[in-house]
């Protein structure tokens, strides 16, 4: 089985990239998606609690590529669903990519050939949607993650793993601590070979709840929740 991973330039790719190389992790096939945007600039603590997470915010998942001698397919867009992109995939013959951007996947590049992974910030049924580490806080004082295979409706599809975290102890919950938990996950799915082990868990899409990108006060409130 062939495991590759679509990489973006954002934290939850610089997470994911640094310490999958940091852990010695081998994947087949490597595409970054890189649309030259202008790297953000991040206060030092936020760099900081990121050091502190196993990976550093600083640095840019180009650099980080060209500095392991990595060699990718690189496409000059972010947009998932792009048909250069579809038809790509449907020739790689990766089995499985890792998904690390924002976006719905569509039918077209659902239907390419491999599968996608996707590392949830909420513990399904109960946590599907935007946002949801901010309402698993508020809700339960902690936040989870959810490993799956994807579909074409939103968090419903194939659960391969599922794992809980400590909220954070800092504000910086959108840029370290979702690429934190995230990439942690990830790493236990992958060095437990948990993809290729058929023990998946089926999800009743009627069943649970779907949320939507938090308001400011209650997103606000999260965060004193956790300083």
């Amino acid at each position: 089985m062939k495991v590759g991973i679509i990489l973006t330039p954002d934290e939850r790719s610089k997470a994911y990239l640094q310490k999958i190389l940091r852990t010695n992790i081998s994947l087949d096939e490597i595409i970054f998606m890189n649309d030259q945007r202008e790297e953000s600039i991040f206060h030092n603590e936020a760099i900081k609690k990121s050091k502190e997470s196993g990976f550093d915010i600083s640095i840019a998942v180009s650099k980080t590529l060209i500095d392991n001698k990595i060699i990718c397919k690189e496409f000059d867009f972010v947009n998932i669903n792009n048909s250069q992109l579809v038809d790509y995939l449907s020739k790689s013959g990766t089995d499985i990519f890792i998904f690390t951007g924002g976006g719905i996947l569509k039918n077209d590049i659902l239907n390419s050939g491999p599968k996608f992974l996707h590392l949830h910030p909420g513990i399904v049924p109960n946590y599907r949607g935007s946002t949801c580490f901010y309402y698993s806080i508020i809700n339960d004082d902690v936040c989870g993650v959810t490993a799956y295979f994807m579909n074409e409706k939103i968090d419903t599809g194939d659960i391969i793993y599922q794992k809980n975290f400590s909220k954070p102890d800092h504000k910086f919950i959108d840029d370290v601590y979702d690429a934190h938990i995230r990439s942690e996950t990830l790493l236990h799915v992958l060095k437990n070979k948990l993809l290729s082990n058929n023990k998946i868990t089926k999800q009743n899409s009627n069943e649970g709840e779907t949320y939507f990108i938090i308001h400011p006060v209650l997103k606000h409130i999260g965060i004193l929740s956790c300083i």
